[in-house]
């Protein structure tokens, strides 16, 4: 059960822009989670939103008349409260600041971003993973698509899902295509798993070692056409030389029967 807060002066929270850096908007939630709540714990102030320092009674009852009078304990919670949910306010982007409006407690503030991040989270994490399961290599560097599948990856993490490294490894392999078949095959025979890190070496060498073929490949293509189209030349250089012998040797055989 949440307790009531004890009575004692309010807390100055003057430093909380210079300590605090992150507004909330629709791509950081957990960021900003981090930053207030590691804030708030070091002032002793998490309860308020936590809902552990619950309000305590607004009036107390004078044992003496019978009627009811301000509790100081209350105005002292008031103050506080008020104190951290205006906290909570500077904290919000403008697009964010427009839903919780109505909130008038640091924890009904507090309560409702959850909330509404929460079912955010689902579907941006239903969202990531359609994407991760449907990412092609395609004609992208090894770089490039390992800085995707990371990207990605990151962007769960932001949401607070983690992925295990192991399924990392299991997208980048998805991805590959079936000039890689091979690759895949002889990386899930292992007997020790490798991880993601490991494999994005592994796919490094084997892609530099692929281009190193194909570059001999061509070199060697272009050195055999040289060679055919050389050998081309020189037939018809021959042939053109024989032609003219024929010509001469006509042409001298007309001479010599004309002045005859």
């Amino acid at each position: 059960m949440a307790s009531p807060a004890p009575h004692s002066s309010p807390p100055t929270l003057s430093s909380f822009s210079h300590i605090v850096t992150t507004k909330l908007t629709n791509d950081n939630f957990l960021l900003w989670k981090v930053q207030i709540s590691a804030y708030l714990r070091g002032q002793g102030l998490f309860g308020h939103v936590d809902g552990s320092l619950s309000s305590p009674p607004k009036y107390l009852t004078d044992s003496s008349t019978s009627q009811p009078k301000p509790n100081p304990d209350f105005t002292s919670w008031q103050r506080t409260d008020q104190l951290v949910l205006s906290v909570l306010f500077s904290s919000l982007s403008d697009s964010i600041l427009g839903h919780v409006l109505s909130s008038t407690t640091a924890h009904s503030l507090w309560s409702s971003v959850v909330s509404m991040f929460d079912s955010h989270s689902h579907a941006k994490e239903f969202q990531i993973r359609f994407q991760l399961t449907n990412l092609s290599k395609g004609d992208q560097t090894i770089s490039d698509y390992f800085g995707k599948v990371r990207s990605l990856v990151d962007s769960l993490a932001t949401i607070g899902n983690t992925l295990p490294d192991k399924e990392i490894v299991t997208y980048l392999l998805n991805g590959l295509g079936p000039s890689y078949e091979a690759f895949i095959t002889s990386v899930t025979a292992r007997a020790d798993p490798l991880s993601s890190h490991e494999l994005f070496q592994l796919l490094l060498i084997n892609e530099s070692r692929v281009s190193h073929q194909n570059k001999s490949l061509v070199s060697s293509e272009h050195s055999v056409n040289l060679s055919v189209s050389e050998q081309r030349d020189h037939r018809g250089r021959g042939r053109q030389g024989r032609g003219r012998g024929r010509s001469n040797s006509w042409n001298n055989s007309r001479g010599r029967s004309n002045s005859s």
